[in-house]
């Protein structure tokens, strides 16, 4: 029998937040690396590294936020 998508269990949610956490550190940490590579290899200014970086950051919070959209679904509260 399967279960409803209101019947989540806590560890599921436990899950998606620890992940949401990891893929964030991942975002930011690829946008740190690119960035840098690109200032290194286009010999540009070192400020490309926190636009790269703050890049990271926006796109780990969509994420997130679609992550969240995602598993709470049409839920009320």
């Amino acid at each position: 029998m399967r279960k409803s998508d209101k019947e989540v269990q806590p560890w599921v949610i436990a899950s998606y937040i620890s992940g949401a956490g990891i893929l964030l550190v991942i975002y930011i940490m690829s946008g740190f690396w690119v960035s840098k590579w690109m200032v290194s290899h286009f010999e540009a200014s070192a400020a490309w590294i926190a636009v790269g970086t703050s890049a990271g950051l926006i796109l780990g919070v969509v994420n997130i936020i679609v992550l969240i959209y995602k598993l709470m679904g049409d839920r009320n509260g």
